[in-house]
């Protein structure tokens, strides 16, 4: 691939998403940069989400982070899964499956999206940048993004060979190329 020119990834959404995907791209040999609304990354705020993950996303995980051995320091073993059903009118509970030797850990999310932003070079999240539109070039094999930079209200443009919508349920890329899915 010498004198080639690397793909471009432009990934809409910077959460846990959005960086997972950052990193699977570059990992495979692409630039990414992120677009994120927020003028900063989150701070750890005791509020949110807490994330149960599986032993291959821990993997994957572990191999985009400089420490792997830190992300078992952020998380806390989930060595059972059990599902019940209960019955209201006779207030009775029963289970449904038990599995003891379920192997997923916790990770609270502020936790895992430091995690995920430590590890990835610092040029590569444009916090403070709301996407506004795109457009595919005639060949499909480019697209541009347009985002105002919010501390500024300047429009900037980057270019790119693969879009990525990681911004949210409502994400106006996705109701672009899927108008009836209602989510």
């Amino acid at each position: 691939m010498e004198g080639m020119k690397m793909p471009k990834a432009v990934i809409v959404g910077g959460s846990i998403a959005g960086l997972s995907c950052a990193h699977a791209l570059r990992l495979a040999g692409w630039e990414a940069v992120v677009l994120e609304k927020s003028g900063e990354p989150p701070n750890k705020s005791p509020t949110g989400a807490g994330l149960g993950l599986d032993p291959t996303a821990r993997q994957f995980i572990e191999s985009w982070i400089n420490q792997p051995e830190l992300l078992d320091h952020l998380t806390l073993p989930l060595s059972i899964d059990q599902n019940e059903a209960t019955d209201p009118e006779k207030k009775v509970s029963w289970t449904l499956t038990r599995d003891e030797d379920f192997g997923f850990r916790a990770a609270h999310w502020a936790d895992l999206h430091g995690l995920l932003h430590a590890a990835l070079p610092p040029e590569t999240i444009k916090w403070g940048h709301l996407f506004l539109s795109f457009a595919l070039s005639d060949d499909r094999s480019e697209v541009s993004v347009k985002a105002q930079v919010l501390h500024t209200g300047d429009t900037v443009e980057i270019s790119g060979n693969l879009l990525v919508a990681a911004d949210g349920c409502l994400s106006s890329i996705r109701q672009t190329f899927l108008p009836e899915l209602k989510l």
